[in-house]
C-alpha cells in the first residue's frame, strides 16, 4: 500500500491529508504533529481574548479521533527530527515517552510551519507570551485570569500585534504597543496607515515608536527611550522563523532564510517530497519571475488541494502562484493589499494611481471614505500591487481587484467592472471604476 507521511498539521498538513483521503480511500496516511492539537483556526485565536470567539473549543476543527474515522493516523506530540530522502524515511521523536523511531514513506508532505521570534531580552520571562499555536492561547488566557491582568505590553505591530492589541483592549485591558522603528504595520504604505494611529488614540492605546525593551525586572520593563513602565503581561509579535532546522542535513533545498522552495506541483527538489504552509516559498502569480512567501491560510489550503491531487495521480492540477491577498481589521479600520511589496515594485517600471471617494453614494448618511492605490506595470498594464483602506467595503474591493488580476485583467479594464450598484452599496462609478479611468489617463502622460 502506498504510504504518505505529513509533517505537521493545521491548515497545511492536516488539510492535505483530508483532501488526499477524499481522493483516495485506500492510501495510507500518517500525520506527525509535534504539539497537542492537530487542526484549529489559528487566525481566530486573538478574537477569543475579547470573547468575540466565545469558546476555545470552537476554534478546534478536527481531533485525532475524527481523523481516525477517516482512516488517517494522527500522532500528536511526535516531532519529525530528521528526513532521509534517499531512504524515504524520517526519524520521529515521541516527545511524551522520549523515544526515537524510524518510519518510511512513499510520499512526504512537509508542513512544519514557523516559530515565533522572541527577542533575547524577553526569553525566560514568565509574563511573555506569543500566539502561534492553540496551546499558547490556553496559556495566555489562564495567565490573564489567574493574575487579574489589567494592562499589557504588545511588542510589534504586524497582524498579530494589531489583532491582539484590539482584543486585549476590547477585554478592558490597557495596552501599550512598542514598535522598534518609526512605522507601524508595514503591509500598507506609510502614508495610508494614518487611520491606525487615529484608532489607537480613539481607543486609548499608547504607542511608543522607535522604542525597544532593554531590560525586564520583575513586572516592569526598561525601555530604550529611558522610561520604565509596568509590564505584567507582554505579548511578542515580532514575526516567525520557519521550522526547517531538521531539514538542513537532508539534501532538501532551503533558501538562505530557511524556507523550502517548491515548483508548480508543490514539489521540493525531490519528486516525492512536497511542501506547503508558512515554511514554503513559491512565486507571484502575476509576476512569476519573483519568489514570494505567504504565511496565510488561503495559500496553504490551495496548495493542500494541489498536492493531494498530484499524489493521487492528477498531474493536471498545478500551482499558478499567489498574489498574497491579505486584510486586517483594527477596530473600525480595514486595511488590505495584494501583490509585490513596495520595495519589489520599485524595481519595475510602473506608474501609480490613487483614488479616494465614498464607499457608497455620498448622500447616504453612513457613507465613508475608501481609498485605493494601485501600481501599474508600464508595459503590460497589469496591477503589480494594490492597497485599499477604509472602514467599510474594503474586503469587496480588494477581492474584486485580486480576482481581476489573477484572471489577467489590466488596470485599464477596471472601467468595465460591473459593480452591484444601489446607493447603500456603491456609486454608479465605483471607486474601482474610477481607478481604471485614472489609469487610462495616467498611461498617456
Amino acid at each position: 500500500m502506498t504510504k504518505v507521511i505529513a509533517v505537521g498539521g493545521v491548515a497545511g498538513g492536516a488539510t492535505a491529508a483530508s483532501q488526499l483521503r477524499r481522493l483516495d480511500p485506500d492510501i495510507g496516511i500518517t500525520i506527525y504533529e509535534r504539539y497537542e492539537e492537530i487542526s484549529y483556526g489559528s487566525c481566530g485565536m486573538p478574537y477569543h481574548i475579547s470573547g468575540e470567539v466565545e469558546t476555545r473549543d470552537s476554534l478546534v476543527n478536527m481531533t485525532p479521533e475524527k481523523f481516525k474515522q477517516k482512516n488517517i493516523d494522527v500522532k500528536t506530540c511526535h516531532e519529525v527530527i530528521a528526513v532521509h530522502p534517499h531512504n524515504n524515511t524520517v526519524t520521529v521523536l515521541d516527545k511524551k515517552n522520549n523515544i526515537e523511531f524510524i518510519d518510511s514513506y512513499d510520499y512526504l508532505i512537509l508542513s512544519p510551519g514557523g516559530s515565533p521570534r522572541i527577542l533575547p531580552v524577553l526569553k525566560d520571562t514568565p509574563q511573555t507570551f506569543s500566539l502561534n499555536k492553540i496551546e499558547d492561547l490556553d496559556d495566555l488566557m489562564a495567565y490573564i485570569e489567574t493574575h487579574n491582568i489589567s494592562e499589557a505590553l504588545v511588542v510589534g505591530s504586524g497582524f498579530i500585534g494589531l489583532e491582539v492589541t484590539e482584543n486585549l483592549s476590547e477585554r478592558g485591558i490597557s495596552v501599550t504597543m512598542l514598535q522598534h522603528d518609526d512605522r507601524i504595520y508595514k503591509n500598507i504604505e506609510a502614508d495610508m496607515n494614518g487611520m491606525l494611529y487615529e484608532a489607537m488614540n480613539e481607543h486609548g492605546i499608547t504607542l511608543k515608536l522607535n522604542t525597544e525593551i532593554t531590560k525586564i525586572d520583575g513586572e516592569t520593563a526598561e525601555l530604550s527611550n529611558g522610561e520604565t513602565i509596568n509590564a505584567p503581561l507582554i505579548i511578542s509579535g515580532t514575526g516567525i522563523s520557519p521550522n526547517t532546522g531538521f531539514l538542513k542535513s537532508s539534501g532538501i533545498t532551503l533558501t538562505d532564510k530557511g524556507l523550502i522552495p517548491i515548483n508548480k506541483n508543490g514539489q521540493t527538489n525531490f519528486d516525492n517530497i512536497y511542501a506547503l504552509g508558512d515554511a514554503a516559498v513559491t512565486r507571484y502569480q502575476h509576476v512569476p519571475g519573483l519568489n514570494m512567501q505567504s504565511a496565510l491560510a488561503w495559500p496553504a489550503h490551495r496548495l493542500a488541494h494541489i498536492i493531494a491531487n498530484q499524489i493521487s495521480g492528477d498531474s493536471s492540477i498545478t500551482h499558478e502562484g499567489f498574489l498574497g491577498t491579505n486584510i486586517v481589521q483594527f477596530f473600525d479600520c480595514h486595511i488590505a493589499s495584494f501583490g509585490l511589496s513596495e520595495r519589489e515594485v520599485a524595481d519595475i517600471p510602473h506608474f501609480v494611481v490613487d483614488q479616494q471617494q465614498k464607499n457608497k453614494s455620498g448622500y447616504m448618511k453612513n457613507a465613508a471614505p475608501i481609498r485605493i492605490r494601485i501600481y501599474v506595470d508600464k508595459k503590460s498594464g497589469l496591477i503589480l500591487r494594490a492597497a485599499v483602506t477604509g472602514t467599510a467595503g474594503v474586503d469587496k474591493r480588494i477581492d474584486v481587484l485580486a480576482a481581476h488580476t489573477r484572471l489577467g485583467g489590466t488596470a485599464f479594464d477596471l472601467i468595465n467592472i460591473e459593480v452591484a450598484y444601489a446607493p447603500p452599496f456603491s456609486s454608479p462609478k465605483d471607486v474601482i471604476n474610477m481607478v481604471g479611468y485614472k489609469a487610462i489617463e495616467k498611461a498617456k502622460e
